[in-house]
């Protein structure tokens, strides 16, 4: 059933790619390329930092995508908005990969998905040190600055892999066939992106992550014939209430489907 709150879908898309250019020019203030960032650096209770230029960008997000199109916010950067999956809500990391902003690199990112009925129907995902803005809307397609995205290679020879060495083993072992070791991708959600850009056939996470990490990069891989799954093969929910993930792989969809019957247990 679709979700009254719900707009027309190619209007949400046209609305995130709107807010994710102020949004991008409001952390771009504080990157130094190559060099530490401007912003103050904030130490969180567990030891994850959150630097000043990500609570800017929370706080312009917070306020801009509701106002254009009211729906439901769902930030990493605000417990209070842990709540449970209201029926439509973005769902946002306003840096991915603080730590790699933090120190000049040129993989964060900005995250904006929004998830409707636990599935994401659109997202858009600026990397800003590479121009690359990728969005996607459901049945829409997918999107790289403003061009079409064609759908995701089909692997050639041995199955190219980023993320990290656990993450590779514990595959390698299920599907009983190695995997070749492609660049490292420090912030997940442009990591999930790296069978798009063509850069790997499988983009794998260890257990951990969060839903405000993977929804936009979900909806834009659901867009290119990609998909997202649970490395146990269970499916993949979105409760939108803080909890963690287990380890994830995402790829295209005839790869994924043709590892998951072995990836199949009876565990969570």
């Amino acid at each position: 059933m679709a979700d009254p709150a719900l707009p027309d879908l190619a209007a949400l898309h046209r609305h995130l790619l709107s807010v994710i250019a102020e949004a991008t020019a409001i952390a771009m203030a504080h990157y130094r390329p190559g060099r530490r960032t401007s912003a103050e650096i904030i130490w969180k209770e567990g030891g994850s930092p959150v630097t000043g230029a990500d609570l800017a960008v929370d706080a312009f997000l917070a306020r801009a995508l509701p106002e254009g199109i009211p729906l439901a916010y769902h930030s990493e950067e605000r417990p209070e908005s842990w709540q449970g999956a209201a029926r439509a809500a973005y769902v946002v990391d306003p840096i991915d990969g603080t730590r790699n902003f933090m120190e000049g690199g040129e993989a964060w990112c900005l995250v904006v998905g929004v998830v409707s009925g636990g599935v994401p129907v659109a997202g858009v995902l600026a990397v800003p040190a590479q121009n690359q803005v990728f969005s996607a809307w459901r049945g829409g397609g997918a999107w790289l600055n403003g061009a079409p995205l064609g759908p995701i290679a089909a692997p050639a020879g041995a199955l190219r892999a980023t993320g990290p060495r656990s993450a590779l083993d514990l595959l390698a072992g299920r599907i009983g066939r190695p995997l070749e070791q492609a660049a490292a991708v420090p912030a997940l959600a442009h990591r999930l992106l790296a069978p798009v850009k063509g850069q790997a056939d499988l983009a794998l996470a260890r257990g951990g992550g969060h839903d405000w990490d993977i929804a936009a990069a979900h909806a834009i891989l659901a867009e290119c014939g990609g998909t997202l799954a649970r490395i146990d093969g269970q499916p993949l929910t979105y409760t939108l209430a803080g909890g963690t993930l287990p380890p994830l792989m995402a790829g295209g969809t005839a790869l994924i489907d043709k590892i998951r019957p072995t990836l199949l247990t009876d565990s969570a």
